[in-house]
């Protein structure tokens, strides 16, 4: 199954049943007993999820203008918006860190484990930051290099282990994350590597905008009447010939309609959309 193909069923279907995430402190958890990796997830008000019972809401709050500086766009590319799960507690966002449990001193080595991204599947990239005392990002997590657990991997304390990081979206939807935890075995040297455990977020987008159109005036021009949220980049686009959308122009939503003007040709059966930003 595409998941791309299913998300937006999978949002509906979900949304009434999504955790009370927003504003939760809330871990991804790597526990380690009796020679067996254990990923779950930590709710410090609710308790203990497995990951499946557990999707991570990105509430439409930590939406925002990608950070400027050459720091950011290795991380991120020419993403022009983007959503922050921010490492510093924010009250109306997800706060949701890293942490690890059940590990005893010695059980590996330099008491450090590793917790890798192994697979993505979702409408955007995904990235994995924290921040310098400089206030630099300094990337564990890229997923638009491709992802490849060898590099996509951040170390944590094995011993009671309890790491904030910044989580970064560039697209609104779905995004399915695999990930394992591994370390490396003090008396043999090598490397034990957890199953791979899905992780489920919902990334919430803006309000779609609605498009009117009015039939073609005398002097062949179309009327169209834009509604979008307050402060969303819209832009206009219209199919052409060879199925291909071309954007016309673009306005900034206020919340109540606008008027935008086009000719009606190459027919009055031209088809216009409404893409919001």
């Amino acid at each position: 199954m595409n998941f791309r193909n299913v998300w937006p069923k999978l949002l509906a279907a979900t949304a009434s049943l999504l955790p009370a995430s927003v504003g939760a402190h809330v871990h991804i958890q790597i526990g380690y007993h009796a020679g067996a990796w254990d990923l779950h997830v930590l709710d410090f008000e609710s308790g203990r999820f497995l990951p499946a019972e557990y999707p991570f809401a990105v509430a439409l709050a930590a939406r925002s203008p990608a950070p400027a500086g050459p720091g950011y766009a290795l991380l991120l590319g020419a993403a022009e918006n983007v959503w922050i799960l921010p490492e510093n507690e924010a009250p109306d966002l997800l706060n949701l860190g890293l942490g690890t449990s059940g590990i005893g001193d010695g059980q590996f080595t330099a008491n450090r484990v590793r917790l890798e991204l192994h697979r993505l599947d979702g409408p955007g990239e995904v990235a994995l930051f924290t921040t310098s005392a400089f206030g630099a990002p300094q990337g564990h997590w890229i997923s638009r290099d491709g992802v490849n657990s060898a590099a996509d991997f951040i170390t944590l304390p094995a011993i009671n282990g309890h790491v904030h990081v910044n989580w970064v979206f560039t697209r609104a939807g779905v995004y399915r994350l695999g990930i394992a935890a591994s370390a490396t075995i003090p008396a043999t040297g090598q490397t034990f590597r957890s199953p791979v455990v899905d992780y489920t977020f919902f990334v919430a987008g803006p309000a779609r905008p609605h498009l009117g159109i009015t039939p073609p005036r005398n002097d062949g021009i179309v009327e169209l009447q834009v509604t979008a949220p307050a402060g969303s980049r819209v832009e206009i686009q219209a199919a052409t010939a060879a199925g291909e959308w071309l954007t016309l122009g673009e306005l900034i939503g206020t919340g109540q309609p606008q008027s935008f003007l086009t000719p009606a040709t190459p027919s009055s059966m031209r088809l216009f959309r409404a893409v919001s930003f």
